[in-house]
């Protein structure tokens, strides 16, 4: 178990890299959105780590980069921190790049949203945090 498992208390195996290639990564960083490559089967410490924005020693920007994914159904998560947790700071920031989430993803406007994760046991299906509704709930074109 590397460092990055041990902080997110999740030991990667098959079915955590299956999960992860069925998702797409997204951040905002530095005032700016950046989307993961399709078929990544590594986290976002990873990918971060790849990006030199944090390294193994020195990652404390996990509890400040608001992440994200778009799963294998179009639907949308966001949270910061190993524990995937979310507050109303974040919530602003994620909702004003929601129109350039939709665009580059083409999200359907039926897409749920969700705030942050909490975390279950090996194999099973982890609950969000919050849940606000489907897209055309909170952004109108």
């Amino acid at each position: 178990m590397d460092i990055f498992e041990k902080k997110y208390g999740v030991e990667i195996d098959e079915n955590v890299k299956d999960f992860h290639k069925g998702r797409r990564m997204f951040c905002v960083y530095q005032n700016k959105l950046f989307i993961a490559e399709p078929n990544l089967e590594y986290s976002h410490a990873d990918w971060f780590e790849k990006n030199g924005w944090i390294s193994k020693e020195k990652d404390e920007l996990m509890d400040e980069i608001i992440r994200g994914i778009v799963d294998n159904k179009g639907d949308i998560s966001f949270y910061i921190g190993y524990d995937f947790r979310i507050n109303k700071e974040i919530e602003i920031i994620f909702f004003s790049y929601l129109k350039e989430l939709i665009e580059r993803f083409k999200l359907k406007h039926n897409a749920k949203i969700f705030g942050g994760w909490i975390k279950q046991e090996t194999g099973k299906i982890w609950r969000p945090r919050k849940e606000y509704g489907k897209i055309e709930d909170n952004y109108k074109t």
